[in-house]
């Protein structure tokens, strides 16, 4: 199997900005910006974030998965951004979307990346 590109991440929604993914060590395999999307934070700092942002978030959130079940996704409401993170077959993927997405987007998205 091939690891999911940006490019598969842009596909799944019109209004993701931005996509990462990073394995459960660490390792980013990606953190790009949308083409012809304006940059919100610098490149390093996405980079940053995605070594350690997503494993730390998810692994907390697991934290009471023994009694609430297996965690889904994670969102953060952020003041200028929505972002989702998703553990996926490859890691973790986090996706920063166009503020204001209804839940249903976010959703969908999840949905997707079920499949």
């Amino acid at each position: 199997m091939t690891k999911m590109t940006p490019e598969d991440a842009f596909k799944l929604h019109a209004k993701i900005r931005w996509a990462g993914l990073a394995s459960e060590y660490g390792e980013v395999f990606f953190s790009k910006q949308r083409d012809g999307v304006k940059r919100i934070s610098p490149e390093d700092a996405d980079h940053a974030f995605m070594q350690m942002g997503p494993l730390l978030l998810v692994s907390i959130c697991e934290r009471l998965s023994q009694w609430t079940g297996e965690v889904g996704s994670i969102v953060v409401n952020y003041e200028k951004v929505d972002c989702l993170i998703v553990k996926v077959r490859d890691g973790y993927l986090a996706l920063a979307l166009e503020k204001g997405q209804p839940a249903e987007t976010i959703s969908q998205v999840v949905r997707a990346l079920k499949k």
